[in-house]
């Protein structure tokens, strides 16, 4: 799903700004953390001669580096990047707590404090106070960080405050939003080729929902899934040129709903409600059942993340849904990713790395840090951190690639918690060696790799992290914009609606937004 840009920051302390680290998995039964190493028999820093350093974690299973062969995974993430690690695994269910009282207690307070989505206000206000170091000229170091100092500037700009890149970022996919679509049905209807513009699209959908894909005689299909779920709308706009969110038009960042290609692309998907492409009662549909309907033969087009599309051909052949057009054949799904040569960028990250001040003393620290963060971003500690053992979590097969066992729960798995610490840049997998894929996840990787070449960032991002104005009332007001676009693609206003509520966006708030967005915008240098 989208993330919504605009966070609503609570007026309360610290301890309240940070979320765990985003990762896969239960919570756990509030089982407080100490040190990992000691746990493990390892040699502390001193016995081991490597530089220490300090890093403060959730704890996600209460197994985190203490599963069998879990030494072993030590042993080689210290020897592999000459760094040991003192963990201070912190439980997820009283993790933002526990951050308050170690950023307070400054004798005790961890060199690398990690963090969750975007900036907070409460982050942003610690790092105007100094609590952290700024990073900016150590990731222009390539030759003491070559991966750290690949990290992508436009992303960077999102954990930068005062010109400051506080945080290191934890990548993700840039290129994950896109059309796909359901190849045999493509093929019933006579479309050999993916479509390229709007046109081409409203073409399938079309043919989809009117010449009868599923070849059953019924008139029992539509052209595009849609649940109340709005991000495949935020996806369909960027095809018009609207933006992400925001928009520089003139030299100024600009709320897209403002724009008249923001208009144009909703009055297009207006027209896919109207003509019946898309299902009437869409705006009340669950959110959680997004990919049910092509799954089941009910729509033919899917426009979201990639790995949905992928999801969804992998059910075809979890559930041996034949093609309509050879009954031999498992039914399949094609990626195409952008339309019109464009799509929607993620923010490019989820959760982020803080250097603190009060932790790592000196500059010397700093390097100690980034020296251990940069190393893990190396291919064989991507495999350590996300494949584990060989011969214990996987083997190799005759062409030298990773095939998983998948025999343990990951909770059980001598290499969980390890991922904690991998910022995934330049590379969210491995390049050596890779793992054995299916057909449907080649598709998604082209795909993405398509979308990043195109994908539109928000603009904006940076400076709505720095925004008190935002913290204030940003998420209150985004929703009556994402209502009143609801409310007109189905009817319910028109024109004039709209722009009543595009006015009451201004008079709640959105005029000092710009206001200040633009002031952040002005004053930024390195833009």
């Amino acid at each position: 799903m989208m993330k919504k840009v605009w966070k609503k920051a609570m007026a309360v302390t610290l301890a309240g700004s940070l979320v765990v680290l985003a990762g896969c998995g239960s919570k756990t039964t509030g089982q407080s953390a100490g040190t990992a190493s000691g746990q493990t028999g390892e040699p502390s820093g001193a016995d081991s001669g490597k530089p220490t350093i300090s890093v403060m974690v959730p704890q996600f299973y209460g197994t985190e580096l203490k599963n069998d062969n879990s030494d072993e995974v030590i042993r080689r993430f210290e020897d592999y990047t000459g760094t040991h690690v003192e963990w201070r695994w912190e439980a997820n269910d009283t993790y933002k707590e526990k951050f308050g009282l170690v950023l307070m207690d400054k004798e005790n307070m961890p060199m690398i404090v990690t963090g969750n989505g975007e900036l907070t206000a409460n982050v942003v206000d610690a790092a105007k106070k100094g609590a952290f170091w700024d990073l900016t000229e150590y990731l222009k170091d390539s030759d003491s960080y070559p991966n750290l100092s690949k990290a992508d500037p436009n992303v960077l700009k999102a954990v930068t405050v005062d010109g400051k890149i506080i945080a290191l970022y934890r990548a993700r996919e840039i290129g994950r939003y896109g059309f796909s679509y359901r190849t045999d049905w493509a093929e019933k209807v006579g479309i050999t080729e993916e479509p390229k513009t709007v046109e081409d699209v409203y073409n399938m959908l079309y043919k989809f929902t009117y010449e009868d894909p599923d070849g059953n005689g019924k008139d029992d299909t539509y052209g595009l899934e849609m649940t109340k779920y709005v991000g495949p709308i935020d996806i369909i706009q960027t095809w018009f040129g609207t933006g992400n969110k925001w928009v520089e038009q003139d030299g100024k960042l600009v709320p897209v709903h403002q724009t008249k290609e923001y208009r144009e692309a909703l009055k297009w998907v207006k027209k896919l409600y109207d003509d019946g492409l898309i299902r009437k009662d869409w705006a009340t549909v669950d959110s959680g059942t997004f990919g049910d309907a092509v799954k089941k033969g009910e729509a033919g087009a899917f426009i979201d993340v990639m790995d949905g599309a992928k999801r969804i051909w992998n059910y075809f052949i979890q559930n041996d849904v034949k093609s309509v057009v050879d009954p031999t054949k498992t039914a399949t799904m094609t990626l195409v990713g952008p339309v019109n040569n464009t799509t929607l960028a993620t923010s490019g990250f989820n959760g982020f790395y803080l250097i603190t001040k009060a932790g790592a003393k000196t500059e010397d620290d700093v390097k100690k840090c980034l020296h251990f963060l940069d190393k893990m971003c190396d291919d064989e500690m991507l495999v350590l951190a996300d494949y584990g053992l060989e011969g214990i979590t996987y083997d190799k097969n005759d062409a030298g690639k990773i095939v998983m066992r998948n025999k343990l729960e990951v909770q059980q798995t001598p290499n969980v918690g390890l991922n904690s610490v991998v910022a995934y840049i330049p590379n969210l997998t491995a390049g050596n060696p890779t793992l054995e894929k299916l057909e449907s996840t080649i598709a998604q990787d082209e795909a993405i790799a398509r979308n990043k070449k195109v994908a539109v960032f928000n603009p904006a991002l940076g400076y709505l992290a720095n925004s008190s104005v935002n913290a204030e009332v940003g998420t209150d007001i985004e929703q009556i914009i994402d209502d009143a676009r609801t409310q007109y693609i189905c009817g319910q206003i028109d024109d004039a609606g709209f722009d009543a509520a595009a006015k009451q966006w201004l008079d709640r708030g959105g005029d000092r937004l710009i206001k200040e967005i633009n002031e952040l915008y002005q004053q930024d240098t390195a833009k």
